[in-house]
């Protein structure tokens, strides 16, 4: 399961749900809680003898040793056997297409050859494309800077000039200037010396008819690549 829950990057609690905790009556809660303060009370105890025991054998020899980490709080119940939730189904579903790939074709793939990290396997550029359609640039601009501080440092999305400026090109396409303006503002934001991001905000202003922002777009990107016409 670790697997699967570092490829999709979750936890446990992304597929199974939690087990309901059983009601109690009052007193079978006191029971319970009496039998708890017994057990901490022990081994309590049991751990000052041994404190006591290590004392007398010396300390000296002890110091340099680590105390280990004990296993502290435990975490949910799982309901293993629940399947009440979709992502649960999916997960089958998608163990199945992994273990048909591998036995029909030369090759071996892993949840994470896809997931990368995350639950939802989409590249960068469809899921700022969807944002930027659904809900404006503004929060297509906060979306890839959420990404980028989360997964900048990780497989998980593709953040190379290239996307950015793709992802303009298609604005302009599109003849959306604006939301072609927005990739290319955040792109020399990352990418400074991007003399291609340049040539593009320059057309991306004459398309607004903006031949002044135009014509500093294009010096900018000359100066950075000389080559540039």
């Amino acid at each position: 399961m670790q697997q699967f829950t570092r490829a999709l990057g979750v936890q446990c609690t992304y597929c199974h749900v939690e087990q309901a905790a059983p009601l109690l009556t009052v007193e079978e809660l006191q029971a319970q809680q009496a039998a708890a303060a017994a057990a901490a009370a022990a081994q309590a105890a049991q751990q000052q003898q041994q404190g006591q025991q290590q004392g007398a054998q010396g300390q000296a020899g002890q110091a340099g040793r680590g105390r280990g980490r004990g296993r502290g709080q435990q975490g949910p119940q799982m309901d293993y056997a629940a399947d009440e939730k979709r992502q649960k189904a999916v997960a089958r579903v998608m163990i199945k297409m992994v273990n048909d790939i591998n036995a029909k074709y030369p090759v071996k793939v892993q949840c994470a050859t896809c997931h990368r990290g995350v639950p939802n396997p989409a590249q960068l550029s469809d899921v700022l494309r969807q944002t930027m359609l659904t809900k404006g640039e503004g929060a297509a601009v906060v979306q890839y800077r959420e990404l980028r501080q989360q997964y900048g440092n990780t497989s998980a999305y593709d953040f190379r000039e290239a996307t950015l400026l793709d992802l303009a090109r298609e604005s302009l396409a599109a003849r959306k200037p604006d939301d072609a303006l927005a990739w290319l503002q955040l792109n020399v934001e990352f990418y400074p010396k991007s003399a291609a991001s340049y040539v593009e905000l320059s057309r991306a202003h004459l398309a607004k008819r903006d031949r002044d922002s135009a014509a500093a777009d294009l010096a900018k990107a000359r100066a950075l690549d000389p080559s540039v016409r």
